[in-house]
């Protein structure tokens, strides 16, 4: 009979295994993923369709919106979707590998406020915030981001919103094509 301390010993090692290996598939998938991104953002043979303001937004902002899909043989690849805000420009992209998303990359540029003039200044931006969220199975995998951002409420699950946001963009998109 094994000493209980064995016991404890052989359940620990066996416990990091499982969790190395699983680190390392996950390693592996974003890997796999920032390489299919590239690739999608190399591919000048996309076909390219475009909606403007109105024709994707609910409410019209300051800035207007663009929301333009790239597609290859009929299946979605990329949508990125463009809002010029009163105070900054947004700009979220999908990314797509048979027809699922794997990859989501957000940015938010904030116009400099002047205190003096007490208006944001137009000419210039700073980058407020990037996020960089990665799928595997229709499930969020990882996620990285800095500054701040829509999902530090805790109640918003970052995973299904960006799920249900692509899954409403891609329809719009393909409405029209």
């Amino acid at each position: 009979m094994m000493p209980p301390y064995k016991h404890i010993f052989l359940l620990f090692a066996t416990f990091t295994f499982i969790s190395s290996c699983f680190t390392q598939a996950k390693s592996d998938i974003i890997k796999g993923i920032q390489v299919e991104f590239k690739n999608i953002n190399a591919d000048n043979g996309l076909k390219k369709v475009t909606l403007e303001n109105e024709e994707f937004l609910e409410n019209m902002t300051d800035g207007g919106g663009e929301l333009t899909g790239y597609f290859k043989k009929g299946q979605i690849k990329k949508v990125r979707q463009w809002v010029g805000l009163s105070n900054g420009n947004e700009t979220t992209e999908f990314y797509f590998k048979n027809g699922h998303l794997i990859f989501v990359y957000e940015k938010f540029t904030s116009f400099p406020f002047n205190p003096k003039t007490e208006q944001f200044d137009h000419t210039k931006t700073e980058t407020t915030f990037e996020g960089r969220y990665y799928f595997h199975n229709n499930k969020l995998i990882d996620y990285r981001t800095t500054g701040h951002n829509r999902f530090e409420d805790d109640t918003i699950d970052p995973g299904k919103t960006l799920l249900k946001e692509a899954s409403k963009n891609v329809k719009q998109l393909t409405k029209i094509k």
